[in-house]
Formats: C-alpha cells, structure tokens, sequence
C-alpha cells in the first residue's frame, strides 16, 4: 500500500513539474498586435501570417498595385490606430529612377510609425531581381533606425527563385508560406 502511494505521488509530482517547465517557456504563440500597410504582396502573406501569428490580432490594409506615395497617405490615416508592429510591402510598384523619392517616404514612414512601434519591411522585387536602389533605401533605413527590420525577400528570391511566379514579381503559394514565415519571424523579434 505504500509503494502504491509513493508510486502514485512521485507520479503526480512528475506531471506537475512537467506541466510548470512547460508554462514557463515563451512560445512563438505569444499574443500582440500587427498592421500591415502594403500591396498585392502583403495581400498574399496574410493568411499564412495568421498562420504564423496565432492568437495575434492582424490588422490588414493592403491594396493591390499600390505604390509607396498611396501607402504612405495609408500610414498617415492609421497613424492613431496602428498596432505596435507595423508591416511594409511597399516599392514593387514604384516606377524605376525613383529611388530618392522613395528615400523620402520611407523617413516619412518611420516618422509617422514613431520610435515605440516596429517598422517591419520587405526588400523589393520585381522582374525577378532585386531592386538594389529601392533596397538600399531600406538597408540604410534599418542600419539608422533600432526599431526597422527587413524581411529579406531579395535574398530568399535570389536563393530560390521558385518561390516566384510566373510574373516574377509575385509569389507562388510556397513563396508567400517562407514569406509570411520570415515576416512573422521579424514581428516577434520586434
């Protein structure tokens, strides 16, 4: 009888231990708040990022075709209601030699996302290459700003371009699945 009632309580002893080790480890399922502000590309990535978000609130306002200009009149709409990580497709459908002005709007876009929110943005392809200029922007951005990160879907393109389709500008169904997956790997390290 008292063998039966140590067995039972060393039991019971284990399962709790085992059940507080595993309330104390922080879990990619952590809750938080996102908006993402973008194109046809964003579009693409939002149901794989709530995928890749449980229990994040998602807060969408992408448009098919839109250029950085309208995405920035976006941000300044929201300026009051976004989330505390913010999420960038913007430049893929910005007309080339326009890499200055869109220099302009990415500061502008970290103004307007301030210093105590997280600026998440994607690097630019298009044609299926990277667009160095645009990138570089967003390269500089980061290395200026502590609250900017990239997804690096320039490099994840150039390392497999079967992630695109084939319009070479947007992804396949895997594509926007590593996309969303990078995108939500740069939200939690917000």
């Amino acid at each position: 009888m008292r063998i039966t009632l140590a067995l039972v309580l060393a039991v019971a002893i284990a399962v709790a231990i085992v059940a507080a080790r595993h309330g104390d480890e922080s879990s990619p399922t952590d809750t938080g708040a996102v908006t993402l502000v973008g194109d046809s590309l964003n579009v693409g990535i939002e149901p794989y990022l709530a995928k890749e978000l449980p229990g994040w609130r998602v807060d969408a306002h992408d448009l098919v075709g839109r250029a950085t200009p309208e995405g920035l009149d976006q941000l300044r709409a929201l300026r009051r209601s976004l989330a505390p990580v913010v999420v960038v497709s913007l430049g893929t459908n910005d007309a080339d030699g326009t890499e200055a002005e869109f220099r302009t709007l990415v500061d502008d876009a970290i103004a307007v996302v301030g210093p105590n929110r997280c600026l998440v943005w994607a690097t630019v392809v298009r044609d299926g290459a990277e667009r160095t200029g645009f990138d570089r922007v967003l390269r500089d951005a980061k290395a200026a700003h502590s609250n900017v990160r990239l997804v690096e879907w320039a490099s994840l393109v150039s390392e497999d371009p079967s992630l695109l389709a084939g319009d070479r500008i947007h992804g396949t169904e895997d594509g926007y699945a590593r996309r969303a997956e990078e995108t939500a790997r740069a939200v939690r390290g917000c």
